[in-house]
C-alpha cells in the first residue's frame, strides 16, 4: 500500500479529489498557495506543446492576385508542413497542397495561353 495520502480537496463534481497529496493536505492543483507556481506551470506546458516554424513566413505575398503569388502561399504550406509529425490529417494536408499546385499550374498555363492570344490577335489588328 502507498504511503501518499490522498489529497482533501473535491472536485468539480462534488468527489474527492484522486490526486497524491502534499504537505498541506491537498494536491497541486488544489493548494491555494501553490497559485504562481500554477501560472507558470501552465505557461511552460503550452510552450512545450508549440510547433516550431519551419519556413520563412516573410516571403508570403501581402497580396494575392495572381498564380505566381498563389504557388508562393503552397510552397510556404508544403514547408511548414513537410516538418509536422507523420499523421492521417499530415498525409491529407500534403494531397491537398498538391492539389492546390495543380490547380494553380493549370490557371497559370491558362493565363499564359490567354495572354499569347492576346499578343496574336492585337499584332493581326495592327498588320491589318
Amino acid at each position: 500500500m502507498s504511503d501518499k495520502k490522498q489529497c482533501k480537496a473535491e472536485n468539480r463534481r462534488g468527489e474527492q479529489c484522486k490526486a497524491f497529496a502534499g504537505e498541506s493536505g491537498v494536491c497541486f492543483m488544489h493548494d491555494a498557495t501553490k497559485g504562481k507556481e500554477r501560472a507558470i506551470a501552465r505557461r511552460n506546458g503550452g510552450l512545450a506543446t508549440k510547433q516550431p516554424h519551419y519556413a520563412d513566413a516573410s516571403v508570403l505575398p501581402l497580396t494575392i492576385r495572381n498564380s505566381a503569388s498563389v504557388l508562393i502561399v503552397l510552397d510556404y504550406a508544403l514547408q511548414e508542413s513537410v516538418g509536422l509529425d507523420n499523421s492521417i490529417q499530415r498525409g491529407r494536408l500534403l494531397v491537398s497542397i498538391a492539389h492546390g499546385y495543380i490547380e494553380a499550374l493549370k490557371v497559370g498555363e491558362m493565363e499564359q495561353r490567354l495572354e499569347a492570344v492576346e499578343v496574336a490577335l492585337k499584332s493581326r489588328k495592327q498588320n491589318k
